[in-house]
């Protein structure tokens, strides 16, 4: 069964090419190569065709062997009929007419015009973002390595290594303490030059697994070299040839070569950290047993993607070409629950299978979209900011909008096999899909916060002062003009002493002043001033004494008092002493972004949900910040402490300032159960309805305005 799948990396075989045939039939380029492979998943045999020139293979079936084979009779319905009487095969000319128009579409036909050149700039706009630059031809290095690593291969060195791996990870959880401390350690810069390095090596041994292991089974490695991936390098080797093996096993092999190899190390170094002294090499060693590996399961096992995880699930099914495979299938479906188009199986398989092909093929558009848009906002941040809003729209064009709209244009051209019925179910589902997007369904807005008492009053001394006595204790309820807490001054009372007793000597001078002999009314006046100055500042220390007596402001509750607070201890201006709490008066800050609060009204309602109670409060919304807050209100919203708000990674923990524009909501209530301290919330608003299609586009022109600013 012809796979229609193109796979790079083919290399010379058995030669095999057609004669010149007079026009309209073509001829098959001279240079093709074709040789067997392994048999396809339903025991029929397979062949590969070759093109040396632009290193690429073609997996067919036997039914495309056999019309290669009667190539030069030149007639389709002469071949379809050889094949019909030779062969327990029946084909008919369209069979014989697709599998030319498949030769033709990939260039494997003389008469075929060569497409021109592709412009530099269209060929940059398609391949910047992964780009192979081969360095080295390795293969003779590696056939004369092969035999000194043989060893590698044996049944002896893997059981070792399995033991290896047991006994140091039981080392290492014995040594758990050490390992999060080197795991804590991994953050500073030494930590993120040794995981470099250890990424470097291990990367630099996946790839020798792959090449060594091509060696060992006999297929050439054309180049390795470093390819660039989103500008990221990244090291590469071409195991293209292995699909010459005609065992998917041994491919499977090659493919999951490079992985073993870094398990491989990181079970020799987790054993070797173990006993290591503290040093440079140890550090190396932790890094190469821990990170590195994960890492690289992270990224290569995905089957999603054309890495190790990609090759290594093809060879295990031995179904090549699995992408466009399982595309294929998915398409068919696709249009089959959409359109109602009866479209033939592109090829025969199980319905098992058939199911896990599409499913497959569901889970890689939705992987490949995420990653596609995540590639595209790095581009967008690695480059200034108009090259990355040019990149960033060519990255979706090119990778999102291209796929979708060349679907789309199949849709258009087949409209005429659309059945009446379906096209009633699918205007249904675009007035569907209309009315969720265009109709502004719901109002709703829910935004983290925190809550607190609406009346505080905090409890400081003036200055720095002696507690004489703690009038109220902690819990107490209090009322409005009640005294809390009773201090001392013994210095403002030595001075208020001094000038009550200065302010009555100079008054006693002022009155026996007349009697003097010299200048008794001067002496007089300047007595009176005297006695003035002192009284003035007997007045003023006996206000700073009676401002040692704190009252409550409010009635309420007495809460957090100061347990180290005794009668005797000094406390200073900036200690905080207690609280006195109105608890039925509550006040909430909460947050919201920005397309939210222009949908918020002062004065409309709010439903509150406070964390791990059950009943609900209700207020109102009283306040509406314009501009977006500089610091969190608690460090309870912070996401490093529990909350749900990111840090800016930027600024220091201690300054809880939000990663994302966010303003602050202020909403007020009573409510019989009084508050007990700070607390988590989460508030509900009912704002200005807005469709989801309007919130979409002015999220996207927020983004524009914002970051236009070149």
């Amino acid at each position: 069964m012809l796979s229609g799948t193109a796979v790079a990396g083919r290399g010379p075989a058995a030669g095999g090419g057609g004669a010149a045939s007079p026009p309209p039939w073509p001829a098959l380029r001279e240079e093709l190569q074709i040789h067997p492979t392994g048999a396809n998943r339903d025991g029929s045999p397979a062949w590969h065709i070759s093109d040396p020139v632009r290193n690429l293979f073609f997996r067919i079936g036997w039914l495309e062997f056999e019309i290669l084979l009667r190539w030069p009779m030149a007639d389709a319905e002469r071949i379809a009929q050889e094949i019909a009487r030779d062969t327990t095969l029946a084909p008919d000319a369209d069979d014989v007419v697709r599998f030319q128009a498949f030769l033709e579409q990939h260039q494997l036909l003389r008469t075929v015009r060569r497409k021109p050149p592709t412009p530099a700039w269209r060929w940059l706009l398609n391949n910047y973002l992964f780009v192979r630059i081969p360095l080295v031809r390795p293969a003779r290095l590696l056939e004369k390595m092969l035999p000194w690593v043989e060893w590698l291969y044996s049944r002896w060195f893997v059981v070792l290594t399995v033991l290896a791996a047991g006994v140091g990870v039981l080392l290492a959880a014995r040594q758990w303490d050490t390992v999060a401390a080197h795991l804590h350690g991994a953050i500073s810069w030494e930590g993120v030059l040794g995981f470099a390095g250890a990424i470097v090596v291990s990367k630099l041994l996946h790839e020798m697994g792959h090449a060594l292991m091509s060696t060992r089974h006999g297929v050439r490695v054309g180049h390795m070299g470093v390819a660039l991936l989103v500008m990221w390098p990244m090291a590469y080797t071409d195991t293209g040839e292995s699909w010459k093996l005609a065992r998917s096993r041994h491919r499977l092999a090659i493919a999951s070569a490079g992985i073993c190899a870094e398990l491989v190390l990181a079970a020799w170094s987790t054993l070797l950290w173990a006993f290591m002294p503290d040093g440079d090499l140890r550090n190396a060693l932790f890094f190469l047993a821990t990170t590195a590996w994960v890492l690289t399961l992270a990224v290569n096992a995905s089957p999603f993607m054309r890495f190790d995880g990609y090759y290594m699930l093809t060879d295990a099914l031995d179904f090549p070409g699995l992408h466009e495979r399982a595309g294929q299938q998915a398409k068919r479906a696709l249009r089959r629950w959409l359109l109602g188009f009866n479209d033939p199986s592109p090829e025969t398989l199980t319905p098992g299978f058939r199911r896990f092909l599409i499913a497959f093929a569901f889970a890689t558009w939705v992987y490949r979209l995420v990653l596609f848009i995540g590639i595209a906002v790095v581009v967008y941040h690695a480059f200034f900011k108009a090259l990355g809003v040019f990149l960033f729209i060519v990255e979706m064009g090119v990778f999102v909008v291209r796929p979708v709209m060349a679907e789309l244009r199949v849709w258009h051209a087949r409209q005429g096999e659309i059945k009446p019925r379906r096209r009633v179910v699918a205007a249904l589902l675009l007035v569907l899909v209309a009315a969720v997007l265009l109709v502004p369904w719901h109002g709703g807005i829910s935004a983290p916060g925190v809550i607190r008492a609406g009346i505080e009053q905090p409890v400081f001394s003036p200055y720095a002062a002696r507690l004489a006595a703690m009038e109220a204790s902690d819990g107490a309820a209090v009322a409005a003009g009640q005294s809390l807490v009773t201090l001392e001054a013994p210095g403002q009372s030595e001075e208020r002493e001094k000038a009550r007793v200065m302010s009555s000597a100079y008054t006693r001078a002022a009155r026996g002043a007349m009697g003097l002999e010299e200048r008794p009314a001067a002496q007089q006046v300047l007595a009176e001033q005297q006695a003035s100055r002192w009284d003035t500042e007997r007045r003023a220390r006996d206000a700073e004494l009676l401002r040692l007596r704190l009252v409550a402001a409010h009635g309420g509750t007495m809460r957090d008092v100061d347990p180290l607070l005794q009668s005797g201890t000094w406390v200073a201006p900036s200690q905080l002493m207690a609280m006195v709490v109105d608890g039925r008066r509550w006040r909430v800050e909460a947050l919201v972004p920005e397309h939210d609060r222009q949908r918020l009204a002062a004065g409309s309602r709010a439903v509150i949900i406070v964390k791990g109670r059950t009943r609900k409060l209700e207020g109102q919304v009283r306040a509406i910040d314009n501009s977006p807050v500089r610091r969190l209100p608690h460090l309870l919203l912070a996401q490093d402490h529990g909350g749900p708000i990111a840090l800016n990674p930027t600024a220091q923990k201690k300054d809880l300032r939000p990663a994302e524009a966010w303003f602050r909501v202020t909403v007020e209530g009573e409510d019989d159960t009084p508050v007990d301290g700070v607390r988590e919330v989460r508030a509900h608003f009912e704002g200005t309805r807005e469709s989801l299609a309007r919130r979409w586009i002015n999220a996207a022109t927020s983004v524009l305005i914002e970051q236009s600013g070149f």
